[in-house]
């Protein structure tokens, strides 16, 4: 990894740590100059020693995606459905 200055490296910590990786990705191409696809790599790296450090934070950031979302509703509308609460 190119060498950051420590508040930076925080910066991009939190925004991970936080969820935002675009925005990490972001902030570590505007501080080194690096391409989209190295930073985008460094970043990676990052992602997975963090996750090793903080995997319950990590975990607990990470998006559920459309399936995760899908399945929620379907679940909710098991439940309505069960209860006889009626639309």
């Amino acid at each position: 990894m190119a060498e950051l200055l420590q508040e930076t490296m925080d910066q991009i910590r939190a925004h991970l740590l936080e969820g935002k990786k675009l925005k990490a990705i972001k902030l570590y191409r505007e501080a080194t100059d690096s391409s989209l696809i190295e930073s985008k790599e460094q970043i990676e790296k990052l992602s997975e020693e963090l996750e090793k450090s903080h995997p319950r934070q990590m975990a607990d950031n990470k998006p559920i995606g459309c399936a995760g979302i899908l399945l929620l509703a379907v679940a909710g509308a098991g439940l309505v459905a069960k209860s006889g609460i009626g639309f």
